[in-house]
């Protein structure tokens, strides 16, 4: 981890449809706590290194002033335990979601043994 501990809360919470899109993204680190986050539209710049709060130049981090998803990439490659337990409860979340898939009927050959 990159040594400081980043108010995840204070800049917004962590929103999981922000996080979802998140998980597809690539963050490379460019040098400590810098990324460069491609995947998305365009290729964008993460400084996780302010105090406190991490900074990212895409339009909605600055114009929300609030956590983005490449932040979140960044912070899951940085391997950022609040971000990876989120991850977590996405997946809870998704899979309470999903309906269950319906039982398939078994076709007439496979309910009788073949003849022999």
């Amino acid at each position: 981890m990159h040594g400081l501990k980043i108010d995840v809360e204070g800049a917004g919470g962590v929103e999981p449809k922000r996080l979802e899109r998140g998980v597809t993204l690539s963050a490379v680190r460019t040098g400590r706590g810098r990324y460069r986050v491609t995947g998305g539209a365009e290729e964008h710049w993460v400084d996780l290194l302010t105090p406190n709060q991490p900074r990212c130049d895409c339009g909605d981090h600055l114009w929300r002033e609030r956590v983005c998803k490449h932040i979140l990439a960044a912070l899951l490659r940085e391997g950022d335990p609040e971000i990876i337990s989120a991850v977590g409860d996405l997946v809870r979340d998704l899979r309470e979601q999903a309906t269950p898939p319906r039982p398939r009927r078994r076709r007439k050959a496979e309910e009788e043994p073949a003849a022999g």
